[in-house]
């Protein structure tokens, strides 16, 4: 369990999300959990276009306020949130960036580079770039991070406040951050795929729905456990009696190219982050 003292840089900040959609309520979520866990002052505030998300953030005892009021929120705070659909942010950066003088600007929108989006801000530079993933919504993210010359605390901040809904990893070039959507932003789906079929084969064999998708995602929930803090390979050989059933299964997967497979979806992820990456450089 993550300790007060863990999120003590976040103690007496006040953090700002510019957009309220599904990846920043699950962020807002994380930390509004450590605060009340944890005892931390910490102010967080939403500029949303949507009145019933301003509601229901407000509900939680968040500040809510439109994108007219934004300066509002911007101005005193200490961490900036960019979380609006990349295709929007040039309009939005444009927006903002006249409140912004020393705030860290932590920005989730997928394939826009720290130079993009500081050309978006008109030149300003205090940025973190993150990558994040679905699971945060249930506080069992895995973000990516990359920054270029900013300060230690800085590069703190942005990494707790993420930390409040999963783990973190920073990268050192930025090039990386397609390897975090290959086995981290898109992985997700990887694994919703194969719970897919294992559940509808469970169900031809004879199973009901129910107990196929319960048995199903359990065995992934209890292998992802069991691989935190060991090897995968070890643990493989370890369930795998020579001549039993998960032998022979796995003899088919490997008959099927299973794992190269996985490897060209990852490359095929990872080359089209790189394709979108520069379409949005490019708006």
């Amino acid at each position: 369990m993550t300790t007060v003292a863990d999120f003590g840089v976040l103690n007496g900040k006040t953090i700002a999300f510019i957009g309220g959609g599904n990846m920043a309520g699950a962020i807002i979520d994380g930390l509004l959990k450590a605060k009340a866990e944890q005892g931390l002052d910490l102010t967080l505030s939403v500029s949303d276009t949507d009145t019933d998300k301003q509601a229901q953030f407000i509900a939680k005892g968040v500040n809510a306020v439109s994108p007219e009021q934004a300066e509002q929120i911007i101005t005193p705070a200490d961490v900036v949130v960019l979380a609006v659909k990349p295709q929007v942010m040039g309009v939005v950066g444009a927006s903002i960036a006249p409140y912004l003088s020393s705030q860290l600007v932590l920005s989730i929108a997928a394939g826009l580079s720290v130079a993009t989006l500081s050309q978006m801000l008109g030149g300003y530079t205090n940025i973190v770039r993150c990558m994040p993933n679905l699971p945060a919504s249930v506080g069992f993210g895995a973000s990516g991070l990359f920054a270029d010359g900013i300060s230690e605390t800085a590069c703190q901040m942005a990494e707790k406040v993420m930390q409040a809904s999963g783990i973190t990893a920073w990268v050192k070039d930025e090039n990386l951050l397609h390897a975090v959507t290959a086995v981290a932003g898109s992985a997700p789906a990887y694994f919703f795929y194969v719970l897919e079929n294992m559940i509808a084969k469970a169900v031809e064999m004879g199973l009901s729905p129910d107990d196929a998708h319960a048995l199903a995602v359990q065995s992934v929930c209890g292998a992802g456990a069991l691989a935190i803090n060991q090897d995968p390979a070890t643990l493989r050989e370890q369930v795998t009696s020579k001549g039993g059933t998960t032998a022979a299964a796995l003899e088919s997967l490997y008959a099927d190219d299973v794992g190269q497979a996985f490897a060209r979806a990852m490359q095929a992820c990872s080359d089209r982050s790189v394709e979108l990456g520069a379409v949005l450089s490019q708006a």
